[in-house]
């Protein structure tokens, strides 16, 4: 049942909600648009803040669900199961290589931070805060979803050498680490040529401010 049940989170994982939502209300196929990436960036990009926000929620909530059930309900008490972690993990792995698309997906940082915030809330909200930070000042994607994912690994580790132990967390936000540092390769790249775009997610929030100032 356990490795089953791996299954099961890994083809949760592969629901590519962007494609199914850019095709149900737009018509449009987002692997054909923008970065050709089915991830929350690119829907964002390429559909607009409602199916934006809607596959940011979707991708965010399916890493985290069998996680959820199995640290709050008794659905599956007195099955032989892994550690709930390694399920996230799963998802995640469908979401970045979905078996629909050719193993082509995502870069897995929606769903990451989901299946942080399902098992520790404060620990996945630091996470979502240090990306914001960033994001805010870099206007990078990619270089907040790396330096957010780094600064996590590093929390989580401190946390268990002298606070509370908890070594699956420390191995499975290390493997969620190098998913997400492999799936922006190509990020790198176009940063060092100056070639990456920009998001324009904070751009009200700046011209408020400087309204303020003036």
């Amino acid at each position: 049942m356990k490795y089953l049940l791996v299954i099961l989170a890994y083809l949760l994982g592969s629901i590519p909600f962007s494609f199914l939502f850019g095709k149900l209300f737009l018509g449009k196929d987002i692997r054909k648009l923008g970065s050709g990436n089915i991830g929350t960036t690119n829907a964002f990009r390429c559909f607009g803040k409602p199916i934006g926000f809607a596959t940011l929620i979707s991708d965010t909530l399916k890493s985290g669900l069998i996680v959820f059930i199995m640290l709050n309900t008794n659905w599956l008490a007195g099955l032989d199961l892994f550690h709930p972690l390694v399920y996230g993990l799963a998802a995640v792995v469908g979401h970045i290589f979905p078996i629909w698309f050719m193993f082509k997906g995502g870069k897995g940082v929606a769903a990451s931070f989901g299946l942080l915030l399902v098992y520790n809330f404060g620990i996945g909200l630091l996470a979502v805060a240090v990306f914001l930070i960033v994001e805010y000042f870099t206007r990078y994607v990619s270089v907040a979803s790396t330096v957010g994912a780094i600064f996590t690994l590093l929390w989580v580790t401190i946390r268990h050498l002298w606070f509370v132990e908890d070594l699956w967390l420390v191995l499975i936000t290390l493997a969620l680490v190098i998913l997400i540092v492999f799936r922006h390769q190509a990020n790198y790249k176009r940063l060092r040529m100056g070639t990456e775009s920009r998001v324009r997610l904070f751009d009200k929030l700046d011209a408020l401010i400087n309204g303020h100032k003036k």
